[in-house]
C-alpha cells in the first residue's frame, strides 16, 4: 500500500501549504501539488491523471480549499473509489496530522473525522478570548 497525499487549490494556495508542510515535517515524498488555473488550463486532465496512475489498493488523501469551489468538483468524483479520501476547508494542522500518521495502514474515516475535528479546534477567533489573565501567562 502506498498512501499519496494531494493538495489542491484554486492558484498557488497548495503550493505554499505544501512548502509550509515540509518546512515543518522535513521532505515529505508522498504529498504532491495541484495548483489549478495558473496556466488558464482545464485540471480535469491533471486529476484524472493522479487517479489513473494510483494502484488499486494505493490510498488517495486528497484535500481542496474551498467546499462550492471547482478545484473540490472535479475531486468528488473520486469519493466512491476503495481508499480515497477528499476533505475540503483544508488547513496547516489538518495537514500536519495527515502527513504525520503511519502509513503502515489505511487511514479509516474514524481517524480522518478525528484529524478534521482536530483541525477544526485549531480555528479560532483571537480577539474572543479573554486577556484577564496575566500578561507573562502564556
Amino acid at each position: 500500500m502506498k498512501r499519496t497525499i494531494i493538495i489542491a487549490s484554486h492558484v498557488t494556495l497548495a503550493k505554499g501549504m505544501a512548502e509550509t508542510l515540509r518546512f515543518f515535517a522535513g521532505e515529505i515524498t508522498n504529498v504532491q501539488v495541484l495548483t489549478a488555473y495558473v496556466d488558464n488550463q482545464s485540471i480535469d486532465a491533471a486529476v484524472n491523471e493522479i487517479f489513473d496512475e494510483a494502484a488499486t489498493d494505493d490510498e488517495v488523501i486528497v484535500l481542496t480549499d474551498l467546499k462550492a469551489g471547482s478545484v473540490n468538483q472535479k475531486f468528488f468524483k473520486y469519493i466512491q473509489r476503495p481508499h480515497t479520501q477528499l476533505v475540503t476547508g483544508m488547513n496547516l494542522a489538518l495537514a500536519m496530522g495527515i502527513v504525520m500518521e503511519p502509513s503502515t495502514r489505511y487511514l479509516t474515516a474514524e481517524r480522518m473525522e478525528t484529524l478534521v475535528d482536530q483541525a477544526k479546534a485549531d480555528l479560532t477567533y483571537m480577539n474572543a478570548i479573554s486577556l484577564d489573565g496575566d500578561e507573562d501567562d502564556e
